[in-house]
């Protein structure tokens, strides 16, 4: 392309094409696996099918001829599959962290796989590298991978922290504790990065409780700022698990890599006044605000190191362009390419508009400068992990604020009219109680299901309930004392989030308060519901804030939680379908719950990822927790979503699997799929089959693609290398 003048930024095109992003050798890096590998059981299949028509060694020679004439070289960036056979497993290891996966899967020619089948055994296992070959004509379904369409930045993945929860986990040894929260929050495990705490009591706490049970009190002088209630149980365990997120990110950032630097900020500020540090003839070091070196790391992915300057890999030449625009080159020879995303990586030969930054002077520094990509975005550190973000919600106001008298159940109105503004100041004292135990908040939901009634702790709220409370007490008294909060609307099941949505921001003076709207999926998939609200809100955030599997959804026969490969297919295919719609996260119920699918003060038990026998002293991981894994341990905050297609072959797939109230995969629609570029340029997607039988598909990206098979009611992730 010609070189572009200043003016003319803001309609460069696309990314450089996927091929140039493939140069490198091959390698051979291992993905991580879960530590728990059931075995299969006996009579199991093992049998792969292909393309129609086709056997598995039949494809795989011609696949080998293929590369053998083309050679890998002129592949490009795809992702692909691999059926399971019982010869190629491989031995399962314990996880290196996301910077040293990165490091070891320096590959350019092979995809990486990781599988859950429920008849083959697999558990989040490593499966064989994958080649990628041209395209070819293929009879069957095929899925499409467009990373030219990005659209929402992924915030994470998490689950609640209830009292339940934390009572449970007192009572286990302190060998399992650790490795539950090793299994959710570490490096090894799901790498958990948010979780929801309950402001007063819920339904699955041991009793119904609130922080000030004074009467009439609406200064809040008998609010216990000490919180000793929660400090029984539910503070140390938040305070555990945040200190397990810390040591992830701390690991994942092993060898000073601790910081990415990526060209996607809107404005300087501080991270983006970049040093210099002049060495003469154009050879320059860059520091960051944080104190570390910007640094092209060996597979030219631009990273911050907290390294020595004698280090070459921190150096690059500034040459001054034509146009008055400035390149860098890395050690390496190669040029810096800005892409879409805002990834920054040493890759190019040769300056084209993607190589180009207008220089900027950044305050009155000399040795200060600001550098802005021909995307528009300035060059600026980000972390590679977030802390643990907290999402505070409330079930219930104390019941003397309430109009039925009592936290159980709602009154209409649910809040007295003379306690509105004292809920209000309620709610911000809990936040700054919890900020004094060392746990800030990262968003608050004004109340927890709005429109429910039940037998529990519970406000209903109409819409416009909801949006004159947040516009004239909740809103004002949380950002006049902690405006870095996110507020996030509605928070309940998603058939009528359009509507709550649409008010709150139509509400003159509530919608300057809306950062985000959260919902559950108790009324079904309506995915479109979401996907509406995005489409016409792209400003708001959308989290998925809550799912479970209540008693009614277990087999009739069960009466104590149990193991139900359906549950996990259900989480899957609604997280698949929610972050599709646009959804910024995923977060489950219950962390932990005891073999009762309890304690519940109220009886409403319910299934959970991770169930544990406290007499026994065991802990048993259900199917659902394996599904979360293929999102959350290879998608991490910071990825973007890209676009996916499906041209399906059938038009209905054999199953066993009737359809549900909610979270229920049936299969018949045949394979699901969604994908992701992570903030290291990686490429994750996951594909999730809940057919009864083995569906052959091909998988392409770009020219680029793979004759794949995914064996029945199993889920699979792909990682592309950048």
């Amino acid at each position: 392309m010609a070189s572009a003048s200043p003016e003319e930024y803001a309609g460069f095109g696309r990314d450089p094409e996927a091929a140039a992003l493939l140069q490198g050798s091959s390698g051979s890096g291992r993905l991580p696996a879960a530590r728990s590998h059931r075995g299969r059981p006996a009579g199991s299949s093992t049998r792969c099918c292909w393309g129609r028509g086709q056997d598995w060694p039949s494809v795989r020679s011609w696949n080998a001829a293929f590369l053998a004439l083309c050679g890998l070289g002129a592949a490009v960036v795809g992702i692909s599959l691999l059926g399971a056979t019982t010869s190629s497993r491989v031995s399962r290891g314990t996880s290196e962290g996301l910077a040293g996966v990165t490091r070891s899967w320096a590959a350019a020619s092979s995809v990486k796989l990781v599988q859950t089948a429920r008849d083959v055994g697999d558990r989040l296992a490593e499966m064989p590298d994958l080649d990628l070959v041209p395209d070819f004509n293929f009879d069957g379904p095929v899925i499409d991978i467009d990373s030219s369409t990005v659209d929402q930045e992924l915030l994470g993945f998490g689950g609640a922290f209830t009292e339940a929860s934390a009572v449970t986990f007192q009572q286990l040894s302190r060998t399992l504790q650790e490795q539950i929260l090793e299994q959710y929050f570490g490096a090894s495990g799901l790498r958990y990065t948010m979780g929801r705490v309950h402001i007063n009591s819920c339904d699955f706490s041991v009793a119904s409780y609130s922080f000030d049970e004074q009467y009439g009190d609406s200064n809040l002088v008998s609010f216990d700022d000490q919180l000793m209630h929660d400090k029984k149980a539910l503070i140390p365990l938040l305070k555990r698990a945040k200190l397990k997120v810390e040591e992830t990110a701390k690991a994942m950032g092993e060898s000073g890599l601790s910081l990415l630097v990526r060209a996607d900020s809107q404005a300087i500020g501080k991270a983006g006044a970049l040093g210099v540090i002049d060495y003469g003839g154009g050879h320059i070091s860059l520091q960051t605000a944080s104190g570390g070196y910007i640094t092209a790391d060996d597979t030219g992915l631009l990273v911050i190191k907290q390294s020595e300057l004698g280090d070459g890999s921190n150096r690059f030449q500034m040459t001054t362009n034509s146009d008055g625009t400035v390149s860098l080159r890395a050690s390496s020879g190669k040029y810096v390419t800005a892409l879409e995303d805002g990834t920054l990586r040493a890759q190019a030969q040769r300056i084209r508009d993607w190589e180009k930054f207008r220089r900027t002077d950044a305050g009155s520094a000399l040795n200060k400068l600001a550098l802005r990509s021909a995307h528009g975005g300035y060059v600026t550190e980000r972390p590679q992990m977030q802390g643990l973000r907290l999402l505070a919600t409330p079930w219930s106001p104390p019941a003397w604020m309430k109009t039925n008298g009592q936290m159980v159940g709602s009154g209409t109105p649910c809040l007295r009219e003379e306690y509105r503004a004292t809920w209000a100041q309620y709610v911000v004292r809990w936040i700054s109680a919890y900020a004094a135990q060392g746990l800030r908040m990262w968003a608050l939901s004004v109340q927890n299901e709005p429109t429910n009634n039940p037998g529990w702790e519970a406000c209903t709220l109409s819409p416009a309930e909801e949006a004159d409370f947040l516009a004239y007490h909740l809103g004002p008294a949380v950002k006049a004392k902690h405006p870095d909060i996110a507020i996030f609307v509605y928070d309940d099941s998603k058939h009528l989030l359009p509507q709550y949505v649409n008010i709150a921001l139509q509400h003159p003076t509530a919608a300057q308060y809306v950062q985000g709207a959260a919902f559950h999926w108790y009324t079904g998939d309506l995915f479109d519901r979401v996907s509406n609200v995005h489409q016409a809100f792209p400003q708001v955030m959308l989290l998925a804030s809550e799912a479970t599997y209540e008693r009614r959804m277990w087999l009739p026969d069960q009466s104590s939680a149990y193991s139900d490969w359906r549950f996990g297919e259900g989480y899957a295919h609604d997280i698949i379908g929610d972050l599709n719609a646009g959804a910024v996260g995923w977060l489950d119920w219950n962390l932990l719950l005891d073999k009762t699918g309890g304690p519940n003060h109220v009886g409403n038990v319910c299934d959970a990822a991770v169930v544990a026998d406290c007499e026994a002293q065991k802990l048993d991981f259900h199917p659902q927790y394996y599904y979360i894994g293929h999102f959350s341990k290879y998608i991490p905050p910071g990825s973007k979503r890209v676009g996916t297609s499906a041209k399906l072959f059938s038009t209905e797939y054999p199953t066993s699997t009737r359809p549900g109230p909610y979270g229920t995969c049936t299969g018949r629609a045949g394979l699901e799929t969604t994908a992701f570029r992570r903030p290291d340029g990686w490429i994750a997607a996951v594909v999730l089959n809940c057919a009864n039988v083995h569906i052959a598909f091909k998988l392409r990206h770009s020219a680029s693609a793979v004759n794949a098979n995914i064996p029945a009611h199993a889920i699979q992730t792909y990682l592309l290398p950048p």
